[in-house]
């Protein structure tokens, strides 16, 4: 088994744009779930009271979701969790 700290630089180079140093890794990764955290919060209290934080969860969720495709670093995730051609263009018209 290898070391947490070799599964980390493994971690940290594992991309398709060079890889991430630790700083830029960590501050990308507790920003996004903080962002995250927050936003299920408020879906939490929306849940309830629906006229507080509409659409804000789904908004966060959306833009999470492309960070992380624009990352570049989760391809093999993408190809094996999302159907090709998921979104189409039926699903971003009125």
């Amino acid at each position: 088994m290898k070391n947490p700290i070799q599964i980390s630089k493994d971690h940290l180079n594992n991309s398709g744009m060079g890889g991430q140093t630790y700083l830029e890794h960590c501050v990308f990764a507790t920003s996004n779930s903080f962002l995250l955290l927050i936003a299920a919060l408020k879906g939490i209290i929306h849940g309830v009271f629906p006229f507080l934080f509409p659409f804000s969860t789904s908004r966060r969720v959306i833009l999470s979701f492309v960070s992380l495709i624009q990352s570049g670093r989760h391809k093999q995730e993408l190809r094996e969790l999302v159907p090709t051609d998921f979104i189409y263009k039926k699903h971003l018209e009125d």
